[in-house]
């Protein structure tokens, strides 16, 4: 993953934690409030690894979560319950389970990654990023939110596109070592028929050795 992938999720992050406040909702400011934690974490494990200085990554994520917060609040006067108030409570639990899901690829990659100490980011990112996203796409769909629902969508087109990529990359790693396979079996074969064998009549014949008599 490379590391603009990261700034680019940081700042996107704490817009749109912006624009959830602005909007009163809990599920989308929830799941950015995480994924801005997990961006900062990568970017802090990111610097450690290649040796830069690097800033703890609570303090920035308290600063721009309020900030973010802050900024979406007080925006207008709407109480926290209005986006709430007018959606059914099956696309709340809906939405919630998606924004688990979503949130939970980087939680998941982060586990990765702390195990290798640097940043990884491992197939099953992509999985949870698909699942989550479709859920959230409907979540949207029933809140008619045009931001979040081109967001899911555009997404859903790069998560379906590097599953197709990596699927790709392992069946030709796949095809590669089946290929170097045969080619050994082929050249062991070669080898063999090459050696001619050794017949009865070319064998050497061990000549007896006579005692020598003294003089």
């Amino acid at each position: 993953m490379p590391i603009h992938f990261w700034y680019f999720s940081l700042a996107g992050s704490t817009l749109l934690l912006a624009y959830a406040a602005h909007q009163r909702d809990l599920i989308i400011a929830l799941g950015q409030m995480a994924g801005l934690a997990i961006y900062l974490r990568n970017l802090e494990l990111i610097q450690r690894h290649e040796g830069k200085p690097h800033l703890f990554f609570l303090w920035p994520w308290l600063g721009l979560s309020l900030i973010a917060i802050a900024a979406g609040w007080f925006s207008h006067a709407a109480p926290v319950t209005h986006a709430i108030s007018k959606v059914a409570v099956f696309w709340i639990v809906l939405g919630m389970v998606g924004q688990v899901l979503f949130t939970g690829r980087f939680v998941v990659q982060l586990y990765f990654s702390e195990r290798a100490q640097r940043s990884v980011n491992p197939i099953h990112f992509w999985y949870l990023s698909m699942s989550g996203s479709l859920l959230l796409l409907a979540y949207a769909i029933a809140q008619r939110d045009p931001v979040i629902i081109l967001g899911q969508s555009f997404g859903i087109v790069v998560y379906l596109r590097n599953l197709k990529l990596i699927q790709h990359h392992e069946r030709g790693d796949q095809h590669g070592e089946e290929e170097t396979l045969g080619e050994t079996l082929h050249a062991d074969d070669v080898d063999t028929q090459d050696a001619e064998p050794i017949s009865p009549e070319t064998e050497p014949v061990a000549v007896p050795r006579t005692p020598t008599q003294g003089l």
